[in-house]
């Protein structure tokens, strides 16, 4: 292992040079483009067509994050204290970054995170087990030969607890590590259809998030919630868009006279009755879970099966998920009604009416980092900050104000500010209606609008009775 060499290039501080940087983004990009159609067949013996699009995303965050560097800009930061100016939001790279990647979409979600560390200012890490698959053996060759070994390195087991310890654990994986940026990756995404919704659009988009990637994406909708009301026409376009699939794995027809390969999602729900199968084809179906107490409404799905199930309301789905915290939210509904579920699910990052193609590539969010739609890790994430301050601010002003004994006047100046009240609210008085209030009158209205129907109709039979017999 190079982990000694790491451990020496953090400490001269090789990665926080711009210039270092810059050269090392040089060297990456060249190394991958030379190599780029024996890393795009590598990938195509996995995801088939779509590693185009994995290749195209990858280079465009290694662009992305490239250009974000600038020498001019990091001069100015780094002599603002001589010049006598703060450096309020002064930081450095943490130091060392170990990134544990996915095995699904390995390209990008390897170049994602590796690019936002490296233009951090870090040293870095890849954990890449041994393995006979085609892409991890091609990027041990690539990478190695791309990066200066003084701030890269590869392993294929993890190190000593005393190294990762000291290092930013970048988990992709499922991880019980406590601290570093851990992507929900056992956390399920959730799909919610509503009455509202636009429902073949909603159900081309969802078939296409379940079943590209060989269903193995992150932010494949694991469940669909449909409003009862919508189910039948849901469920219709849902097959209808789900027809393509008919095809073999490598696009031939299927043979009728013989069943279709199940996988073994689908060969588990055969054998039970709290489930049933509406289509299926050669390693796929769409399943309508019946049973609110199924498993599989809280199961993160892996293959390509589309789970729907039926729901009264929205304060139903919203009830549904009420115990956990969700990767994601697809919200498929009237602005009005989005708004309401995407308020009340909780969920790190919510859609609303569409499915971005580019979040089924790669990781998950790390939980608790902010979301970017240039890149999937913000280089921001990799610094810690270290501000650097030579004017003293308001605050201290007061403060010795208040403890100089001598300072009378100015010290009662501050007292009486600090204790007045606090700016209006600018509010007129007894126009507020909050939540309870507008329930209150909700019901009121309601009961009111009830007893003039019962008064107008017993007035009525009251005028007809008196007619008669008059």
């Amino acid at each position: 292992m190079d982990l000694p060499r790491i451990v020496a290039g953090n400490i001269d501080g090789r990665a926080a040079n711009t210039r270092y940087r810059q050269s090392q983004f040089h060297r990456l990009q060249s190394t991958l483009v030379e190599n780029i159609a024996e890393i795009q067949d590598a990938i195509r013996l996995r995801l088939g067509s779509y590693a185009p699009g994995e290749v195209v995303l990858a280079l465009q965050e290694l662009r992305a994050h490239y250009v974000s560097l600038s020498l001019s800009k990091d001069l100015e930061a780094e002599y603002r204290i001589k010049n006598g100016k703060d450096s309020a939001d002064a930081s450095r790279g943490v130091g060392i970054v170990y990134i544990t990647p996915t095995t699904h979409t390995l390209f990008y979600s390897v170049i994602s995170a590796l690019t936002a560390a490296l233009a951090a200012g870090n040293c870095i890490v890849l954990e890449l087990p041994q393995t006979t698959m085609t892409l991890p053996g091609l990027l041990r060759k690539l990478l190695p030969d791309a990066l200066d070994h003084d701030t890269f390195t590869i392993v294929s087991q993890r190190p000593d607890s005393s190294f990762v310890n000291k290092a930013l654990l970048v988990a992709q994986i499922p991880s019980d590590a406590p601290n570093g940026m851990i992507s929900p990756a056992l956390s399920r995404t959730v799909a919610v259809v509503d009455r509202t919704a636009k429902i073949n659009e909603a159900a081309e988009a969802l078939v296409a998030a379940r079943f590209a990637f060989g269903g193995r994406s992150a932010y494949a909708p694991d469940v669909v919630l449909v409003n009862e009301f919508a189910m039948k026409p849901f469920v219709e376009a849902v097959i209808q868009h789900a027809s393509r699939y008919l095809a073999g794995e490598n696009g031939e027809a299927r043979q009728q006279q013989s069943p279709p390969r199940r996988s073994g999602l689908l060969d588990s729900i055969h054998k039970e009755r709290t489930a049933r199968i509406l289509v299926s084809g050669s390693n796929w179906g769409v399943v309508e879970v019946q049973d609110r107490k199924s498993p599989l409404l809280k199961k993160k799905v892996g293959e390509k099966v589309l789970l729907v199930h039926p729901v009264t309301s929205l304060d139903d789905a919203i009830d549904i998920n009420a115990s956990e915290t969700l990767a994601a939210t697809y919200a498929f509904a009237a602005p009005a009604s989005a708004k309401y579920l995407t308020q009340f699910i909780d969920a790190d990052i919510s859609w609303v009416n569409h499915v971005p193609s580019h979040m089924l590539i790669g990781p998950a969010l790390p939980r608790g980092t902010p979301y970017s739609p240039q890149t999937r890790y913000s280089p921001t994430s990799f610094q810690k900050p270290r501000p650097q301050l030579i004017n003293a601010p308001v605050s201290a002003y007061t403060t010795r104000t208040i403890l100089e004994n001598n300072a009378t006047l100015k010290s009662d100046a501050l007292w009486r500010e600090a204790i007045s009240p606090l700016p209006s609210t600018k509010q007129r008085a007894g126009f507020k209606i909050g939540y309870f209030e507008q329930g209150i009158i909700t019901g009121v209205s309601l009961t009111f609008m009830s007893l003039i129907g019962v008064v107008g109709t017993l007035g009525y039979y009251t005028w007809v009775y008196v007619r008669t017999r008059g």
